[in-house]
Parts: C-alpha cells; sequence; structure tokens
C-alpha cells in the first residue's frame, strides 16, 4: 500500500506543469540617472572614484536594502543610496519564475 501511494505521489510530482526556461538576471526598466544636482556638494571639480552599491532585486523587480560597500566620499552616500532606491528593475528569473537576488552595482566618477 504504501509503495502504490508513494508511486501515485511521485506521479503527480512528474506530471506537474513546470514551467521552462532559461535562468536570466535582472534588467533594468528605469535607468540609474544621477547627475550634479543630486549631490550635496557644491564644487564637483574634485569628484574622483568608485562607490560599490549592494542590494536586493526582489520579485517584483524592487530595490530593497542598499547598502554602500565602498565609496571614496561619506557625503554622496545618501544621495547615491537614494538614486538607487529610483532603479526599477525586470526581476531576475530561474526556471521561468521570478526570484529575489543580491545585485552589486559599482559607479564610477571621472
Amino acid at each position: 500500500m504504501r509503495r502504490l501511494i508513494c508511486l501515485m505521489l511521485m506521479g503527480m510530482l512528474i506530471a506537474q506543469d513546470l514551467p521552462v526556461g532559461k535562468n536570466q538576471r535582472p534588467k533594468i526598466k528605469k535607468p540609474f540617472s544621477l547627475d550634479y544636482t543630486h549631490l550635496p556638494i557644491s564644487d564637483t571639480s574634485d569628484i574622483r572614484g568608485k562607490i560599490l552599491v549592494s542590494f536586493f532585486v526582489d520579485e517584483d523587480g524592487e530595490v530593497t536594502n542598499p547598502q554602500i560597500v565602498d565609496t571614496f566620499n561619506t557625503y554622496l552616500n545618501p544621495a547615491i543610496i537614494d538614486r538607487v532606491m529610483a532603479i526599477k528593475f525586470e526581476p531576475a528569473k530561474q526556471n521561468g519564475r521570478p526570484v529575489k537576488v543580491r545585485y552589486q552595482l559599482p559607479i564610477l566618477f571621472k
């Protein structure tokens, strides 16, 4: 009897219509825009460096839990976090279903 129930359960699992598709990374729908008017510094001639931001992109494509991993100027951090929260993504997919993923975004100032 146990074998019959196990076979029936396995048959139900195999017969499910599982999603088919490749894994995909998140894609930006609303691009990142940052100009010098967003920055709290009035003299922008010396701004040179890289800021690395780490965050999650959830199943809806929303940015959650942004954190500055590496920065060259701590005064820029709140403005960068603000602008990163405004980014909209198409969520990452695994087997055709949206999933939450960690994303790292380097921002270069030249």
